[in-house]
């Protein structure tokens, strides 16, 4: 079984959710679809429980460039500009220099599925609209990529057969077992930053002998996210957004 994350957003107390419903599951492979850091207090605390993981792959995100300064925030909003600044300030050295050294996406896991940030087309950009994940399916091999970004968990189809391109909302709790006459481009969800209006952790397992994925939601210590965010001095939205899911 693999373990499918992203958007972890240095929010310690969700990874520690994740980890503790783990433990006693055979989980294969961890798998991170970038943007390990950003927006929350515990950037060293988070990278640490990272690099202790084996075997795991990883992509990198569009804060995770930011925080390592090899890109400017021109694009990030007033907390966003002033966590990523005070995450670099943070961060240890060792930490910087594993940030700077994630790949770019697509990446191949082992050679089961592909794995990417924003999308296989452009590791920043949103996959939203239809036009966007229809081109989007030409930039990858294979029949399954993982991507994340957005935040928002589920599952696009594309039906070769009919030609037709499908939403699925996956419930959690729920296993979805891929067609083989289809493709599939599938967000996690994120571990550290909701935004689909349920403030519970949001990630996947994914069996790839059974072509099976499930979706996962967990409750984890949000006020206690959320405290350690103003205790850091950081902007006061990215704590309230935190129980709101937003």
């Amino acid at each position: 079984m693999d373990l499918i994350l992203s958007d972890l957003h240095a929010n310690l107390h969700a990874l520690r959710a994740v980890l503790r419903y783990v433990r006693r599951r055979a989980i294969h492979r961890f798998v991170f679809l970038g943007d390990l850091v950003g927006y929350g207090a515990h950037p060293n605390q988070l990278l640490d429980k990272v690099k202790e993981l084996r075997p795991r792959f990883l992509v990198r995100g569009n804060h995770d460039k930011v925080c390592a300064g090899l890109e400017p925030d021109d694009s990030f909003s007033l907390p966003a500009r002033q966590a990523a600044d005070w995450t670099r300030e943070k961060l240890r050295q060792d930490n910087w220099r594993f940030l700077a050294d994630l790949p770019t996406g697509p990446l191949w896991v082992g050679q089961d599925y592909q794995i990417a940030h924003g999308s296989p087309m452009d590791e920043d950009a949103y996959l939203l609209h239809m036009r966007e994940i229809s081109q989007a399916f030409d930039a990858f091999e294979g029949q399954l990529c993982f991507f994340g970004h957005t935040h928002l968990p589920g599952c696009f189809e594309l039906d070769e057969v009919k030609s037709q391109l499908n939403w699925i909302c996956l419930q959690p709790g729920e296993s979805f077992q891929l067609q083989p006459h289809c493709r599939y481009l599938v967000n996690p969800g994120s571990v550290g930053q909701p935004r689909d209006r349920d403030p519970r952790v949001s990630f996947m397992t994914f069996d790839p002998n059974r072509r099976c994925l499930r979706l996962h939601r967990l409750d984890y210590d949000v006020k206690g996210a959320a405290k350690a965010i103003l205790a850091a001095g950081l902007h006061h939205n990215l704590a309230s957004r935190l129980g709101q899911g937003i």
